[in-house]
């Protein structure tokens, strides 16, 4: 009789008094103590006018439906990026670290396709996907994580036109993983580029890494140098010079571009192609093209100057040797 009254109290045999909460947490889920709630009564009588489904009058429907509309779109998770949620979808993510990769992506938007295909690679046949997923967010956090080199049909192409060594092809396809949103302007530039030097694979090669190691934020645009070209007529051994400058003065083309636009216009209209190889060791060595003409020889130009004038390094003139 003793063990059955301590049984009936709702503990096992053997167990101190409080044990039973304690194993509430995971071992007994639907353990509850106290007695059993009663047993729900009839339903209130219908008010006049009121629904016989809901047991509310019309207005009282119409403000709970309005409630629950406004509370609806509360209740649900935020949604994820179209391309993160199908990675997260097959790895069975959790929700949380879900979020957290989703919101790091979205940071990320240069690198993104990169990214996911790297985190792709890196989660198959994992035991636990989420924990390595945890730990590469982590290095994205710290600025660590190194997406995939894809190989891109774009720069396939651009390889195959100006047969380009394998080398500009892989410093190629690095750009445009790393450089995603501005993959278009690249390549259009740079075949702008290669269709006016001699050595394309070179001039690729060059042009990736100084974008790779951020020397350049951009290319140049050659559409500035070619309109130069068209309004002066410049000659075919000129065009290639103008172009071997704007790509020694990447970071500042547009500003020579102008202002040997100037200067031609003003100085040089019918000789540009002559005045910019006068120029073009100034304008390679990084200086500026000069406010005024260039003299040399103690002879003056027709187009300008007094005579016995000569332009020197650092834009300074001086009487010319007799």
């Amino acid at each position: 009789p003793g063990m059955m009254g301590g049984m009936m109290g709702g503990m096992m045999p053997g167990m101190m008094p409080g044990m039973m909460n304690g194993m509430g947490c995971g071992m007994l889920p639907n353990s509850r103590s106290g007695p059993p709630p009663p047993p729900p009564g009839p339903p209130p009588p219908q008010p006049p006018g009121g629904s016989l489904h809901s047991g509310t009058t019309p207005a009282s429907s119409s403000r709970g439906g309005a409630s629950a509309s406004k509370a609806a779109p509360a209740r649900r998770a935020p949604k994820l990026d179209e391309e993160v949620q199908r990675l997260c979808d097959h790895f069975e993510i959790d929700p949380k670290s879900a979020k957290r990769l989703d919101e790091e992506i979205a940071k990320r938007a240069d690198t993104k396709p990169s990214d996911l295909a790297r985190l792709w690679d890196l989660l198959e046949d994992v035991g636990s996907p989420t924990c390595l997923l945890d730990l590469k967010i982590d290095e994205m956090v710290a600025g660590e994580f190194t997406g995939m080199v894809l190989n891109d049909r774009e720069v396939e192409a651009l390889a195959l036109n100006f047969s380009l060594s394998e080398e500009a092809k892989e410093k190629l396809n690095q750009v445009v993983s790393r450089r995603a949103t501005k993959k278009g302007q690249d390549l259009v530039r740079l075949e702008g580029l290669l269709t006016q030097v001699d050595k394309p694979s070179d001039v690729a090669t060059s042009m990736a890494e100084k974008l790779l190691n951020g020397k350049l934020e951009s290319l140049p645009d050659l559409s500035e140098a070619e309109d130069v070209i068209k309004k002066f007529n410049l000659t075919q051994g000129a065009k290639r010079l103008l172009v071997e400058i704007v790509l020694a003065r990447a970071n500042d083309s547009s500003r020579i571009l102008g202002q040997l636009e100037v200067y031609f216009e003003d100085h040089a209209r019918n000789r540009a192609s002559e005045v910019l190889r006068e120029l073009s060791g100034r304008l390679l060595a990084g200086g500026d093209v000069p406010e005024e003409p260039l003299w040399r020889g103690g002879k003056s130009r027709s187009h300008s100057g007094p005579a016995g004038r000569r332009w020197v390094s650092g834009g300074r003139a001086e009487a010319a040797a007799s």
